[in-house]
């Protein structure tokens, strides 16, 4: 259902390399502090947990609460967000050691265990799975629930996004590229309020057309 879809989109946007991520450990810490923030926020807490030597998770599991606030204060919310990663980096090197301790595992033994985990939701937990772990999830976020709902003049639920796309895609890269073409997408064009006009998919979306 989405194929023609990613094509239009890879016409323009290509190949994106989407997470933007040095490690899975960083992928992972990346997915908690940029809850109700922007990337360049995110980007300054990393920088100054790497400076720091508290950019793993082995690393973040035995840091101090406060010393952490500190260090991610720039991405915002920084009381819940230290808790969720200490609580995150705390269960996971617990049970499994690491992140390559959680590959290769049931998908559905491990999407239970990180839906379990504190301060993650749906889209974090996709987050993990697809782009730090390597399972085949597609991530559905806003900005594709937003998007697909005018490309498509319907409402699609979480699920069904899901159900799609995985079963379209079986790439890995081609579920993080369709994923972070969509993002780009939502930032340069389908915003809250839409460029419609100077939108290269116009003449393609039923929102578009009208």
């Amino acid at each position: 259902m989405f194929g023609d879809l990613y094509n239009l989109l890879y016409v323009y946007y290509g190949n994106l390399e989407w997470w933007p991520s040095e490690t899975d450990d960083e992928t992972v810490i990346g997915t908690i502090l940029t809850q109700n923030t922007s990337w360049k926020n995110v980007e300054k807490a990393l920088k100054k947990m790497k400076e720091n030597h508290v950019y793993t998770l082995n690393e973040i599991a035995t840091t101090d609460q406060e010393r952490l606030k500190e260090l991610i204060k720039s991405s915002g919310f920084y009381n819940q967000k230290s808790r969720y990663l200490l609580t995150v980096s705390k269960e996971i090197t617990e049970k499994y050691g690491n992140l390559p301790g959680m590959k290769n595992k049931d998908m559905k033994e491990i999407e239970g265990f990180i839906m379990g985990l504190d301060g993650v939701g749906n889209e974090t937990m996709e987050s993990i799975m697809l782009y730090a772990l390597g399972y085949p999830v597609f991530v559905v976020d806003a900005y594709t629930l937003r998007f697909f709902k005018r490309f498509y003049g319907k409402e699609f639920s979480r699920k069904e996004i899901r159900n799609y796309a995985e079963e379209e895609f079986s790439e890995i890269d081609q579920l993080k590229n369709f994923h972070g073409m969509i993002v780009n997408l939502g930032k340069d064009f389908c915003k809250k309020t839409p460029v419609c006009k100077s939108c290269f998919l116009r003449n393609d979306c039923l929102y578009g057309k009208h």
